[in-house]
């Protein structure tokens, strides 16, 4: 289980989306100021796409259904994605450049969703390697 790479890739992603929902311009947001319904499906869609990631590395057995879950953890990585990116659109608050500089916190908020989906993309791309390797075999017996 943990010699698999897609095991590392799926743990790297699950801790990216879980390190995101920890920043700052998350929480202290105008867009968690302005809609009440925000945070609660931020946090909650965050939650289980990150533990639905980390479920995923214990499918290990059965490729077919981690392949299917991982697709499924990509599916809901891009679903929050955009209820983040249209949120902070419809606030005016999605600028990494501020008065000061280059706003580090808001950048790694932005680029959070997309190390995660990148990271999930190439888990799905191991198992499905995984999947080919054991077919191959099954054909040379």
């Amino acid at each position: 289980m943990i010699q698999r790479i897609q095991t590392v890739y799926l743990t790297l992603g699950a801790l990216v989306l879980s390190g995101v929902l920890f920043l700052e311009s998350l929480w202290g947001s105008e867009a968690a100021a302005t809609y009440g319904w925000f945070l609660p499906v931020i946090i909650g869609l965050g939650a289980v796409t990150a533990v639905t990631a980390i479920g995923a590395i214990f499918l290990y057995t059965d490729r077919e259904t981690q392949r299917t879950v991982v697709v499924g953890t990509q599916l809901m990585t891009i679903l929050w994605a955009i209820t983040l990116y249209g949120s902070f659109f419809m606030t005016n608050e999605l600028q990494v450049y501020d008065a000061t500089g280059l706003n580090l916190d808001m950048l790694m908020l932005v680029a959070g969703p997309l190390v995660a989906y990148i990271l999930f993309w190439l888990a799905r791309r191991g198992i499905e390697h995984d999947i080919e390797l054991v077919a191959s075999m099954d054909r040379l017996r």
